[in-house]
């Protein structure tokens, strides 16, 4: 069996409590979602500051279409998205809070009644401490 003597259990508290440190650091309260005209999407969550849950959000967006646009910013919520399918009817809808089994089935709702036929769920994230 190894001993640690106190220098070693200090050090591997000290790594322990860095580790916890820097993930809670890397879990921030904000996400955002961009979209484009034609229905491309990008989305983030997790992020300390508004600015770079926006960037990212445009990124991945940006990797799909031109003239992205920042939909909505969130902060420690649960999100679902919804798209109509339909090319020729881009109805992209969003619905944050409610509990997990609501907010999709909320989403979809908004998609038909804004005239989607094909809405499907595209993405579901929460941030921050939501869940």
């Amino acid at each position: 069996m190894a001993r640690f003597g106190l220098r070693q259990f200090l050090f591997a508290l000290g790594f322990l409590f860095l580790a916890g440190a820097s993930s809670a650091q890397a879990q921030g309260a904000f996400g955002a979602l961009a979209v484009s005209s034609d229905g491309a999407y990008g989305y983030s969550y997790n992020y300390a500051t508004i600015d770079r849950a926006q960037d990212t959000a445009l990124e991945q967006c940006a990797k799909h279409a031109k003239g992205c646009q920042i939909l909505r910013v969130y902060e420690n919520v649960c999100v679902s998205v919804a798209r109509n399918e339909d090319p020729k009817n881009i109805i992209i809808n969003w619905v944050s809070g409610y509990d997990a089994e609501e907010r999709p089935r909320r989403a979809l709702r908004n998609c038909r009644n804004d005239g989607g036929d094909k809405c499907k769920i595209l993405v579901e994230f929460c941030t921050g401490s939501a869940k």
